[in-house]
This record gives C-alpha cells, structure tokens and sequence, in this order.
C-alpha cells in the first residue's frame, strides 16, 4: 500500500492574539491623568495599576471613564441602600474583599487599590 503525499503545505496551527497593547494615544493620556491632581487619588491608583501591568483593556475603559465624566470605579455595593458608613467599616469592608478566598485577583487588586487610597 502506497501513502500519497498532499501537495498543500501544512498549515501551522496559529492561536488569534488577542489586542493586549496599549496605543500610546491611551498610554499619554492616562500619564496625563495620573499626574493631573484633580482627578481622585484612588481613581488614579486604578489608572497607574492598570497602566503599570499593561492591562490595554482595562485602562482602555479607565480613560474612557474619566474622559466621559464617569466615576472609575463603582464602589457603591460597599453601601446597603441609603447607608452611610464610617471610614472603619470601609476599611473593614476592603480588607475582607482582599482576604477573600476565592476572590478573582483583580477584585482583590482593586480592593487594595481603593483601600491603599482611603488611608
């Protein structure tokens, strides 16, 4: 029995690469951001960590945000409905969101981002 060849070179499988860089276009206007003083520290904290691990998406969105007038992060579960806590309760509240086991890793980033600026 004779075993014919293809003529079609064979074809490497080659994964889709997602777009995980950052344009400088998003790379400038979030170092502008971070160094500008009017915007909120913690808003910033999330920008430079986001820039600082080169998460194209998420700072995507972050300068976005800030661009439109949005808050950055929503930090309003922290609250039950119509409840005002104190900067302790926060802290507590925080602190159990990054001791979590089982917390997605970026919850637990952004966590210590918003505690990191509450102190």
């Amino acid at each position: 029995m004779t075993t014919h060849g293809s003529s079609a070179p064979a074809r490497e499988a080659t994964p889709h690469a997602t777009n995980n860089t950052i344009s400088d276009a998003v790379r400038r206007r979030a170092q502008s951001l971070i160094n500008d003083r009017t915007i909120d520290a913690s808003d910033r904290a999330f920008i430079r960590y986001a820039l600082a691990t080169n998460d194209a998406p998420g700072l995507s969105e972050l300068v976005r945000r800030v661009d439109a007038g949005e808050p950055v992060i929503d930090d309003s579960y922290l609250l039950e409905a119509n409840d005002e806590i104190s900067t302790v309760e926060k802290l507590e509240r925080l602190a159990a969101m990054i001791c979590q086991a089982g917390a997605q890793p970026k919850t637990r980033a952004a966590a210590l981002l918003v505690l990191m600026s509450t102190i």
